[in-house]
C-alpha cells in the first residue's frame, strides 16, 4: 500500500522549482518532519509554499467525474475505488492543506485520469518518491 501527500504549489513556487523537483520534495519532507516545537516556522514555510484546496469544489468535481463509474463511491470527503478485477483499492482524503491518497495499485484511478493540474505535486515520504502530477498522467 502506498501513500501519497498530494500538495497545490503556489505559481511561483512552480516556476522556481519545476525542473528540480528533488529541492521541492527535500523542503517538504523537512517540513513534514519537523518536530512540533517549531510550528511558527513550518505555518510560516507552508503559507509561501503551498495553495489551499477548495474542499467543497474538489469533491464535487472528483464526484461528478467518477459518479458514473462502476467502481467509485464518496462518502463526505473520502472518494472511493474498489475494483476486484484489477485489483484496486484506493482511498482518497480532501483537507483544506492537502490531499492523502492511499493505494495498492501502481497508477491508481483516481490519481491518474483525474488530477491533470500543473502545480500539483505528489510525495510519497515512505518510499521518498515525489513527482509534479501532470508528468504521471500523460
Amino acid at each position: 500500500m502506498r501513500t501519497y501527500f498530494i500538495f497545490k504549489i503556489k505559481k511561483e513556487i512552480v516556476l522556481l522549482m519545476k525542473e528540480t523537483p528533488y529541492n521541492l520534495f527535500k523542503t517538504i519532507m523537512d517540513l513534514y518532519y519537523l518536530d512540533s516545537s517549531s510550528q511558527g516556522v513550518s505555518f510560516y514555510l507552508y503559507k509561501n509554499i503551498f495553495d489551499i484546496f477548495d474542499k467543497n469544489y474538489l469533491n464535487t468535481k472528483i464526484n461528478n467525474l467518477f459518479a458514473s463509474y462502476k467502481y467509485y463511491s464518496r462518502d463526505g470527503d473520502v472518494h472511493y475505488v474498489y475494483n476486484k478485477y484489477r485489483p484496486e483499492n484506493t482511498t482518497l482524503k480532501v483537507f483544506k492543506s492537502h490531499m492523502l491518497l492511499k493505494s495498492d495499485y501502481i497508477k491508481p484511478t483516481l490519481l491518474v485520469n483525474y488530477l491533470k493540474s500543473d502545480n500539483l505535486f505528489v510525495c510519497d515520504f515512505k518510499n521518498k518518491d515525489y513527482f509534479w502530477l501532470n508528468e504521471i498522467a500523460s
